[in-house]
C-alpha cells in the first residue's frame, strides 16, 4: 500500500479521535462550568478567574463541532488544539500563584492529544509551545522568570507526552498499513468473487439455454426418428411389394429366353439364328442380374422390416468355401484372373446361416470379379479364441480410406477411378454387413488405391455342445 493509502486511512482514525474528544470537551467544559457555578454559590467563592479559560475552551468546542462537518480535518483540528493552548495560557495568566504551580500541567495531556491528531512531529513543535507558555505567560505578567522544578517538570512531561504520542502515531501508522493491506485483499477478493460469480451465472443462462435448445432438438429428433421409422417401414413394405410384382414377369422372362436357348427341342429342334442368340443371350443375362438385385432389395426391406430369417446352426465352413469359389470361377472366365483357395480344412466349426454365408461369400466374391481386370483374388481364414475370420483380397483398383464405411451403406459406391459406379446397386455389401449382424458377426475392409483389397468378416466359433447336431448330420450322410 502507499503511504497517500495509509495518511488516508490514518486521517479517518484521527477524525473519529477529534469526534470523540469534541465531545467529551464539550460535556467536560459544562461539567466544569455547572460545579464552577455551584461552587460560587454555595461557598461564595471567586470564581471569575477560573470561568475565564473554561468559557474560552466551551467557544472554541462549540466552534470547532459546527466546522467538522464542513472544513477540512486540518481546519477544525488546528483551530481546536491552537483554542486549547489560548485556553490555559489564559488559565494561567488569570490564576493564582498556588494555581499557577498547578495549570502548566495540562499542556502535558494537549501535547499528547496533538500527537494523536497529528503526524509524530507535530506533538514536538506541541511540547516546545508548551515549554514557551509555561516560561513566557509569567515573564508577561511581570511576575519574572520563573523555571522552579514543577515548571520544569511540566515541561519535561510535555516533551515525554510528546515522545509517548509519536510511539502512539506510529503504532497507527502500522495498524493503518495492516487493515488497508487487508482491505485491499478483501476488495480484491469481493471483486473475484463478483467476477467469478457474473461468469457462472452467465454460463448458468447459458447452459439453460443450451439445456432448452437441446430439449428443442430432441424433441425435434424423436420427431424426426418417428417419420424416419414410418418412412422405413413404408419403404419396405413398397420395396417388398414391388420386388414380389417384378419377379413374376421376371421369371417367365427369364425362363423362356433360358428355353429358347438351351432347349431348342421345346422348338421342333428349329435352331435360332446366331444374331438371335446374341441378344436372347443378353436378355437371360441381364435377367438374371435384374433378378439378384430384386433379390437384394427384397433381402433389405425383410432386414428393414425385422421379417428377413436366419436359421442358426453349426457347419464346416471349408466345404461351403469351396464350393463358392468354384462357382465364383465362372464371373472371372473372362478375364486374367486367378482365384485362389487357401484356407484350411481343419476350421472349427462356425454358428451362423450357411445358405447367408454362401450369400456373402458370392457377393464378395462378385464386387472382387467386377473391379480387378488382372491378377489374384484369394480368400483365407483365421482362428481365433471364439471367432473365425474370412478374409478375400483381390489386386483390383482399391479403394479411397474415405470410402471404407460409405460402401457399407444401402446404394452407395466408391467414385474412384477404375471403379464404374454403374456396376451394380450398391446393396450387395449393405446387405452382407445386415445378415452378418444378425448373426452376431461383422465386416470390415482395409485398402488403399492402386494396391487392392481385403474384405474380411467374422463369426462366431461353435462350442461343443452346438457341434454335436451338426457332427450328427454329417455322420447320417456318410452311412
Amino acid at each position: 500500500m502507499s503511504d497517500y493509502t495509509r495518511e488516508q486511512f490514518a486521517d479517518e482514525v484521527r477524525v473519529n479521535r477529534l469526534n470523540s474528544l469534541i465531545r467529551w470537551t464539550l460535556i467536560g467544559c459544562l461539567f466544569a462550568l455547572f460545579m464552577l457555578l455551584n461552587i460560587g454559590l454555595i461557598f461564595r467563592y471567586e470564581i471569575v478567574s477560573a470561568l475565564i479559560p473554561i468559557g474560552i475552551m466551551l467557544g472554541i468546542t462549540l466552534t470547532a463541532n459546527s466546522l467538522k462537518n464542513d472544513s477540512p480535518y486540518n481546519t477544525t483540528a488546528g483551530f481546536f488544539v491552537v483554542g486549547a493552548f489560548v485556553a490555559i495560557a489564559a488559565g494561567l495568566w488569570v490564576s493564582s500563584a498556588e494555581a499557577a504551580l498547578i495549570v502548566p500541567f495540562i499542556l502535558p495531556v494537549l501535547v499528547f492529544i496533538v500527537g494523536t491528531l497529528f503526524p509524530p512531529t507535530q506533538a514536538f513543535v506541541a511540547a516546545f509551545l508548551a515549554a514557551a507558555i509555561i516560561m513566557l505567560v509569567p515573564v508577561l505578567r511581570q511576575t519574572g522568570l520563573v523555571l522552579g522544578w514543577m515548571n520544569a517538570s511540566a515541561i519535561l512531561l510535555s516533551f515525554v507526552a510528546a515522545g509517548i504520542a509519536a510511539l502512539v502515531t506510529a503504532d497507527l501508522y502500522q495498524i493503518a498499513e495492516w487493515a488497508t493491506f487487508n482491505y485491499a485483499r478483501e476488495r480484491r477478493v469481493a471483486g473475484e468473487l463478483f467476477e467469478n460469480r457474473a461468469e457462472l451465472e452467465r454460463s448458468l443462462a447459458r447452459t439453460r439455454a443450451l439445456g432448452d435448445r437441446l430439449q428443442e432438438t430432441n424433441l425435434a429428433l424423436d420427431g424426426a426418428r418417428a417419420a424416419a421409422e414410418e418412412a422405413k417401414h413404408f419403404r419396405g413394405q413398397f420395396l417388398a411389394n414391388m420386388s414380389h410384382e417384378l419377379r413374376t414377369p421376371l421369371n417367365a422372362i427369364i425362363g423362356f429366353s433360358e428355353t429358347m436357348l438351351k432347349f431348342p427341342a421345346m422348338y421342333d429342334g428349329i435352331k435360332l439364328p446366331q444374331t438371335y442368340e446374341v441378344d436372347l443371350n443378353q436378355i437371360y443375362t441381364s435377367g438374371q442380374e435384374l433378378l439378384k438385385l430384386i433379390n437384394d432389395i427384397l433381402d433389405l426391406s425383410k432386414v428393414d422390416a425385422g421379417k428377413l430369417d436366419v436359421r442358426i446352426s453349426a457347419f464346416d465352413l471349408p466345404p461351403l468355401i469351396a464350393h463358392v469359389t468354384r462357382t465364383a470361377n465362372g464371373l472371372v472366365s473372362q478375364k486374367p484372373v486367378k482365384i485362389i483357395n487357401e484356407v484350411p480344412d481343419d476350421l472349427p466349426h462356425v454358428i451362423a446361416d450357411d445358405s447367408r454365408v454362401r450369400q456373402v461369400l458370392f457377393n464378395l466374391y462378385s464386387n472382387a470379379a467386377k473391379f480387378t481386370e488382372e491378377g489374384t483374388i484369394t480368400v483365407r481364414a483365421k482362428v481365433f479364441p471364439e471367432t473365425v475370420e474370412v478374409s478375400m483380397t483381390d489386386t483390383g483398383s482399391g479403394i479411397p480410406p474415405q470410402f471404407h464405411e460409405l460402401i457399407f451403406e444401402e446404394f452407395k459406391q466408391a467414385e474412384t477411378e477404375g471403379r464404374d459406379p454403374r456396376s451394380g446397386a450398391g446393396l450387395g455389401l449393405a446387405i452382407s454387413r445386415q445378415l452378418l449382424r444378425l448373426m452376431d458377426g461383422e465386416i470390415w475392409v482395409e485398402s488403399e488405391p492402386g494396391k487392392g483389397s481385403t474384405f474380411t468378416f467374422r463369426l462366431p466359433r461353435a462350442s461343443v455342445f452346438e457341434m454335436v447336431p451338426a457332427m450328427s448330420e454329417r455322420m447320417l450322410e456318410n452311412s
